[in-house]
């Protein structure tokens, strides 16, 4: 009789709670589903309680099963963003408690309505064998992030102390909607000083409050129609000896954040620079090593229960120290940590944790030219790249840099960039505040690191990006492939450039302080091609001048217009399958 009343008594709450909401569901939005246990977890915690709920489609039979989670008191949740329209039905399973086992339901889908990209196409996925990302119906996502290691500090009910002149009733929401404005698509975030602290891998009745307070970011963050590339439990320095030997409990803790916040456009970077040992060398953690590390058991259970298979990386030490295989690390490199290869590097321990993108941290050179091994580490790997953190603008670049960190990752085969500036990477930061940096290009006083993110936001440089993805956009830019220094088919004269090639298009961004560029060596003879200077600055563009290649297929290009980066867009007259026309690529002066 018991065990009766538990199920009646869940069932009711289920259909109080949902029929309201019955109308609103559509394809790939989150919903709810919430259960009442007939046990009060506030004492004991909630934490061998193992629920899942197996959702099924219709008319194709698609099943996807998603893990509960507690929060609080009596209450169980699970999420589900729906893949498909039409009816789907449910089932609950749990072991532990009978009053949360064989509940069933059902509602109707119906397509989404909206114009947010995100969920007319589908959750963001690495395709193997594309070194691109893909909305879920196959379209190229266009990585562009914004930097926010502390979020979960950044005022979400007030405008905050660093509003200035801004007038908002959150400080969070207002940075979400701007860079939603800028065209941004990605919010990269770390929950570093959350307000819950499952360290010692529980989840506690005081946590339950943190976790319902960082829903509002995800939820916000989600409705925007931004992907949330987000890290996964603490900074990665709080996991102690005692929860990485404690495999029960990563496991409870990976399926409890999976189950929270897998059913949001998400994707996973584990920890903050976890990958390959935190630095052990230099002392910040001593206790696992490249061939120990625990962050690969958490990749590994995050796999095991995310039915959406988002794409899983481990955010990478700085590539001083830690690329793909080591080629390319500038020092640091010893036998302790793999010679700087990633923990992630074999096809077997990808194929385990689903790890099936690099989060790379290259600050990439202003001065010089680009590091060609690093580039080739990344680019013959079979996995998609992102410049996930280089230099932070106002804080170790300015403008300059923060642009051509931009535009050198597109064009060295890394298929994203993640954006950040003083102030947002970690909210009232003072880390490295109190003495001027250099860029190789710039020098950055300690008055330019004092800057709040309310000028912060509208830095240039992030509007600059958003002229970057137009221009890029234009091109099919996840055809261009790297064509690196020391390659014959360029021979240049300018110092620091970016080269890519693409379906009849060459793409040269020259970033050096000078005028020289060079001569490209590898087009068909005697063919005839526009060649268009285009202002990055300013999304202004020359107008086209048409010249011949020679009869080796050698082409000398013109100076550059300015000092201050410019990209020479030249395209095949003839061989172009993709016509272009420079008034809709940019303005044209």
């Amino acid at each position: 009789m018991k065990r009766l009343f538990a199920l009646v008594f869940s069932a009711l709450f289920l259909f109080t709670a949902y029929a309201s909401e019955n109308e609103k569901i559509e394809t790939w939005r989150i919903m709810e589903l919430k259960f009442s246990s007939g046990t009060d977890y506030t004492e004991a915690g909630a934490d061998g309680i193992w629920m899942d709920v197996e959702f099924i489609h219709e008319r194709t039979r698609q099943s996807i099963v998603r893990p509960a989670f507690w929060d609080g008191e009596r209450s169980f949740i699970v999420r589900f963003a729906p893949t498909q329209k039409g009816k789907w039905s449910y089932m609950t399973r749990c072991k532990q408690d009978a009053s949360l086992d064989n509940i069933a339901g059902s509602f109707k889908c119906a397509a989404y309505r909206g114009d947010l990209e995100i969920y007319k196409r589908g959750f963001v996925q690495c395709e193997k064998g594309k070194k691109y990302m893909t909305y879920a119906d196959g379209t190229p996502f266009f990585y562009l992030g914004d930097t926010h290691w502390g979020m979960l500090t950044e005022e979400i009910d007030e405008a905050g102390e660093h509003a200035g002149d801004i007038k908002t009733d959150s400080h969070f929401k207002y940075i979400v909607d701007r860079r939603v404005e800028q065209g941004f698509t990605v919010y990269q975030s770390e929950p570093i000083n959350s307000a819950f602290n499952v360290e010692d891998g529980e989840v506690n009745a005081s946590d339950i409050p943190g976790f319902r307070l960082t829903d509002r970011y995800f939820d916000y963050i989600a409705k925007a129609g931004l992907t949330h590339v987000n890290a996964q439990f603490f900074f990665v320095a709080s996991m102690s000896p005692k929860l990485a030997a404690d495999d029960e409990k990563l496991e409870w803790l990976s399926r409890y954040w999976v189950a929270r916040y897998g059913a949001y456009p998400v994707m996973w970077t584990l920890a903050q620079e976890c990958d390959n040992d935190f630095y052990r060398e230099r002392g910040d953690q001593k206790f696992y090593d490249f061939n120990s590390n625990p962050w690969v058991k958490v990749a590994e259970y995050l796999h095991k229960y995310d039915a959406y298979s988002h794409p899983l990386s481990a955010h990478q030490e700085s590539a001083y120290f830690t690329t793909v295989t080591g080629r390319g690390v500038d020092f640091g490199a010893t036998n302790s940590d793999g010679g700087g290869a990633s923990a992630f590097a074999a096809a077997e321990v990808a194929e385990r944790t689903g790890h099936n993108w690099w989060a790379s941290q290259w600050s990439t050179p202003l001065d010089a030219p680009v590091n060609a091994d690093l580039v080739r580490d990344y680019w013959e790997d079979d996995r998609p790249a992102i410049n996930f953190e280089g230099r932070y603008c106002g804080l170790w670049t300015m403008d300059f840099g923060a642009r051509v960190q931009g535009w050198v990752s597109f064009l060295s085969g890394f298929m994203g960039y993640g954006y950040g500036a003083i102030d947002m990477w970690l909210y009232k930061s003072t880390y490295n505040i109190d003495v001027p940096s250099h860029d190789g290009i710039e020098e950055i006083t300690c008055e330019d690191k004092m800057k709040h993110w309310s000028e912060a936001i509208e830095y240039p440089s992030a509007h600059q990006m958003t002229y970057m993805r137009s221009f890029l956009e234009q091109l099919d830019w996840w055809k261009l492939v790297p064509v690196l220094p020391g390659d014959p088919n360029f021979s240049a004269k300018s110092a620091a450039y970016a080269y890519a090639k693409g379906d009849g298009v060459e793409l040269l961004y020259f970033f050096a302080r000078d005028t020289k560029s060079g001569t490209i060596n590898s087009l068909e003879p005697n063919r005839r091609y526009n060649l268009v200077w285009y202002n990055p600055r300013t999304h202004k563009a020359q107008k086209a001048v048409k010249i011949c290649s020679d009869e080796n297929g050698s082409l000398t290009l013109p100076d550059k217009p300015d000092q201050q980066g410019s990209v020479l867009f030249c395209v095949s007259v003839a061989i172009s399958s993709k016509p272009v026309n420079f008034g809709c690529l940019c303005k044209v002066s």
